[in-house]
């Protein structure tokens, strides 16, 4: 998942307070514990994006330090009491996504750099990534031959295994070209481009369904019904607003979370739900928040994750939104040790993951990788 860089939300209409007001068991009404289980000797590290499936769960991110220059892409496994961090393909780079569908089926989009002369560090170049059970190999997409400035931004394997990869290149008058493309089950290296025209700015996140149908969020939502992309109509007071994470439970139970350039916030957090007709704005209380993804615990329950940059919302810069017990989205939970936090996903026991940087950021920059489990 790419982080975007860097009005009032408008109140949460009556049939979706309703909603959340049923999903809040009374389990909801205190805190539910976090452990802090983040990777140990991960000093410059930071994580991105977190996902689990089948009893697999990788974080994926960078390093950066006086040996990496830029950065170093890392890609941890959980195996169930600690992090273990296979060798990488890329030496040079970073990871911003990963997409798993079982323990043998890990893909991950980032971008390798090299060295480019004396001159330093070349602008980089798209990185995809498979992870086979053994081990992470580099996956070549066929993207034309005069492309340049490759990039991808986002990946996701749907139900039925298929890979789904979106990213972009400088064609060859320096125009920008958007591309979409979908691998077969399993990984087998045949490559499919979809159209990749989502009437979006930027895609920060993918998200596969069944049937063909795709939703992409960056600018704005859009969806993908097999042969062609919709753009999203969202509440007028969201103009302007920018989304980094998307959860779709059911073609009529979609969220997606973001942020809204406020003028005396600075950076307002915002929930836009889709009911199968119209999308509406959740509320979301009305301070300085950035918020990056949305899973669903065990329960049922939304747990939304960002940060914040102001240090009278939470010193440390994590920002969690939960249930309270009247059913509205609140700040009611700290992740002990968590700065700021970029991923959430849940895992098959109904477990929270959330992964990002440390408390202890200075000028925007974590001293450390964070990983915590809720529940």
């Amino acid at each position: 998942m790419n982080r975007s860089l860097p009005r009032t939300a408008t109140a949460l209409a009556i049939g979706l307070v309703v909603s959340l007001t049923t999903a809040a068991s009374p389990a909801s009404s205190h805190t539910v514990a976090w452990h802090n289980v983040s990777p140990a000797a991960s000093d410059g590290c930071v994580l991105f994006d977190v996902e689990t499936a089948g009893g697999a769960t990788w974080a994926v991110g960078m390093r950066s330090d006086a040996t990496t220059r830029p950065f170093a892409p890392i890609a941890m496994r959980w195996t169930g009491s600690t992090w273990e961090a296979p060798p990488q393909p890329a030496e040079h780079g970073r990871l911003d996504d990963v997409a798993v569908g079982a323990p043998d089926e890990v893909w991950a989009v980032g971008t390798r750099n090299e060295l480019a002369g004396e001159d330093g560090w070349d602008h980089g170049r798209a990185l995809l990534q498979h992870w086979d059970g053994s081990a992470w190999r580099e996956a070549v997409l066929p993207f034309p031959e005069d492309a340049t400035y490759t990039s991808l931004s986002a990946v996701d394997v749907a139900a039925d295994g298929s890979v789904w990869v979106y990213g972009g290149y400088a064609g060859t008058g320096g125009e920008y070209v958007t591309v979409l493309f979908r691998g077969d089950a399993r990984g087998g290296g045949d490559w499919t481009l979809l159209p990749a025209e989502t009437a979006l700015t930027w895609v920060s996140e993918l998200k596969a369904g069944p049937g063909g149908v795709a939703y992409a969020i960056g600018d704005g939502v859009s969806r993908f019904d097999g042969t062609t992309w919709t753009e999203q109509r969202l509440p007028s007071a969201l103009d302007g607003a920018l989304f980094d994470g998307i959860e779709v439970r059911a073609a009529n139970d979609i969220w997606a979370v973001g942020h809204l350039p406020d003028e005396l916030l600075w950076r307002r957090p915002v929930i836009v739900h889709f009911d199968g007709r119209v999308w509406r704005t959740v509320r979301t209380p009305a301070e300085t928040g950035q918020l990056y993804d949305v899973t669903f615990d065990g329960a049922g329950r939304p747990v939304v994750v960002g940060e914040t940059q102001n240090s009278e919302v939470n010193p440390s810069g994590s920002y969690v939104l939960t249930l309270n017990p009247r059913g509205i989205l609140s700040r009611s939970e700290e992740p002990p040790g968590a700065g700021y936090l970029y991923s959430a996903t849940t895992d098959s026991a109904g477990r929270v993951w959330a992964v990002g940087g440390a408390a202890g950021a200075e000028a925007g920059t974590s001293p450390s990788a964070y990983a915590g489990i809720r529940g």
